[in-house]
């Protein structure tokens, strides 16, 4: 298998100069099938996949649904009583993973606070809902995070770090990911930039302060590499299934993967359409060159996308260190994950 085209928009993405740094990992039927690298300086870097790593945070509480801990109607003070207040006591496990449990803003959460969990904790169970639960989508960018983590822990009576490596880094094989990385590791991290019209230039210096600090961001700190963030979209396209060894049932991929909620979003700006802590594709052009069907994934601020198609067993993460403002940053996604489904010879848009 050549991977023609997609080999071609890979190096004219860097002619273009929209970004310096970048990296594609694609597994087809549950094998290695393509794996591209260039402009970093390290032979295994590390990068920065902000929301990209929401999936992966889901998955841990995907695996105690799977055990029967829970059902997604179980309300989150069940196992979180001090949550259970100020409205919050019909909030739903199910509300939390669809982004409609009516607690995205995170604007009273002070930064200076992110270092130190169980205030952050506190400032969630004193929040009040914005909108009845379960009525309208609006993207938790942060505080998404927090609640999976802060539920994995209670039921699981473990920190969410523990959780996550036990539930999804271990059985799958992702040796190269986690929340924070040590400072022996800091060199291996790909730097980033900002694009020319990047509406968010602070994000380059607070992004490295993030990482330095070893701050446990579920919603957005996540460091990997494409072929570990494949290779977890790998056991969703396989169903729930990686190298012959089961990790969920697929009668769990299928809630987590088929449409929950959806709506007009404020806080993507997008007609957001959602599953259990995985995003389906908006209208095309999409990032996952998607015509809705069989397609699920997500992306990570203005620079990546990881992506599993179902319905062909294929998975995909792109990652790139410049930021780009929305559409140039769509564009660019766009055009890589259509250059594989024209290599595979998959349905795109």
């Amino acid at each position: 298998m050549q991977f023609t085209e997609t080999n071609k928009r890979f190096a004219q993405q860097f002619e273009d100069g929209l970004h310096t740094a970048a990296s594609l990992t694609v597994f087809a039927n549950g094998k290695l099938a393509f794996d591209i690298s260039r402009g970093h300086a390290v032979k295994n870097p590390l990068w920065h996949v902000f929301s990209m790593g929401k999936p992966l945070a889901a998955a841990v509480l995907w695996r105690f649904k799977s055990r029967g801990h829970f059902e997604w109607k179980t309300p989150v003070a069940e196992f979180w009583p001090e949550f259970g207040v100020r409205g919050k006591s019909r909030i739903t496990i199910g509300h939390v993973l669809t982004h409609t449990a009516g607690l995205a803003d995170h604007s009273k959460i002070p930064v200076d606070d992110y270092i130190d969990w169980g205030r952050v904790i506190n400032h969630l169970e004193d929040m009040t809902p914005a909108t009845e639960p379960g009525s309208y989508v609006h993207y938790h960018s942060r505080t998404f995070g927090w609640l999976v983590a802060e539920i994995a822990s209670r039921i699981s009576g473990l920190p969410f770090d523990e959780c996550f490596n036990r539930e999804v880094c271990y059985p799958l094989g992702l040796r190269q990911t986690a929340f924070t990385i040590e400072p022996s590791d800091l060199w291996r991290v790909v730097p980033l930039e900002n694009g020319e019209n990047w509406e968010q230039p602070e994000m380059v210096e607070s992004s490295r302060l993030l990482t330095t600090s070893q701050v446990t961001l579920p919603a957005g700190s996540l460091m990997t590499t494409t072929m570990d963030a494949a290779r977890f979209y790998a056991a969703i396209s396989g169903k729930g299934t990686t190298n012959g060894v089961a990790w969920l049932p697929a009668s769990i991929i299928e809630e987590v993967t088929s449409l929950q909620a959806e709506g007009n979003d404020s806080g993507s700006g997008n007609y957001s359409r959602v599953g259990f802590g995985i995003r389906l594709p908006s209208e095309p052009p999409n990032q996952y060159a998607s015509n809705n069907k069989g397609a699920v994934g997500h992306g990570g601020l203005g620079t990546c996308t990881g992506w599993a198609s179902i319905d062909d067993n294929v998975s995909v993460a792109f990652v790139a260190n410049t930021f780009q403002p929305g559409d140039v940053n769509r564009n660019r996604l766009h055009a890589i994950s259509e250059a594989i489904r024209i290599d595979l010879d998959l349905a795109h848009i």
